[in-house]
């Protein structure tokens, strides 16, 4: 990365950025072809329990705490481009973070009402099984985002430098950001080739989950940068 680019990169730990989502990605790789598949699904995939689905819940959770930071900064101005952008990214987060434990159901176990298991595909306290509206677009929505913020723009960029100077660049991360984005794009881009091609090998186990962990990640580093840049600003 060019000396002249504004490197935020720098103010988080290498194996945040780098070594954290390849370690993660291998180690979901590695358990999903090597663990009994009763085993993977009862520790790592469980729907409820399991260490995916647990992350879904607690890293957003703490994203959401990020962004309210950062919208309660001093040198973020109420009501601003960047307040909304980040209140934006708090109630994503706080969603993703309810959902995911259908609203603390999983961790709980009460009983889903009869009259809302009629709505709710999978008899959950939760939105998302109600309507394609409150998931798939949702996450669509999620992954455009992170392809054109984790890989487009940040690629643009850097071959514009001064791009960096335009008022609403902030928003815009640098390389840092990559990696994180592009696992999440393979896990799942692997997973509808193979399809595509009618091979039942797989190389990772619920591919759609490990993606979500990655999502999630992605918007955990993104305000974490955001926060530091925010401290910066006159």
């Amino acid at each position: 990365m060019t000396s002249s680019e504004n490197t935020f990169e720098d103010n988080l730990p290498k194996w945040m950025w780098l070594w954290l989502p390849i370690i993660l990605a291998l180690l979901l790789l590695l358990t999903g072809l090597l663990l009994p598949g009763q085993v993977y699904n009862d520790w790592i995939g469980n729907e409820r329990t399991g260490i995916l689905e647990t992350s879904h819940a607690i890293i957003p959770a703490i994203s959401f705490l990020l962004a309210v930071r950062i919208m309660l900064h001093t040198n973020v101005p109420t009501f601003s481009f960047l307040w909304f952008w980040i209140l934006l990214a708090a109630l994503g987060s706080f969603y993703m973070s309810g959902e995911e434990a259908s609203w603390g159901q999983h961790w709980f176990q009460w009983d889903t009402s009869a009259e809302w298991s009629k709505v709710n595909d999978q008899g959950e306290t939760n939105f998302h099984n109600t309507s394609s509206w409150l998931d798939q677009k949702p996450r669509t929505i999620l992954e455009i985002g992170i392809i054109l913020g984790g890989i487009v723009l940040p690629l643009i960029f850097r071959r514009q430098p001064s791009l960096r100077n335009h008022p609403k660049a902030i928003i815009v991360p640098t390389l840092v950001l990559l990696p994180t984005a592009v696992i999440a794009e393979t896990t799942r881009m692997t997973e509808r080739l193979l399809a595509a091609l009618d091979v039942p090998f797989r190389f990772f186990q619920r591919a759609s989950e490990v993606q979500e962990l990655f999502f999630a990640l992605f918007v955990l580093f993104y305000l974490i940068i955001i926060l530091k840049r925010v401290r910066k600003l006159n």
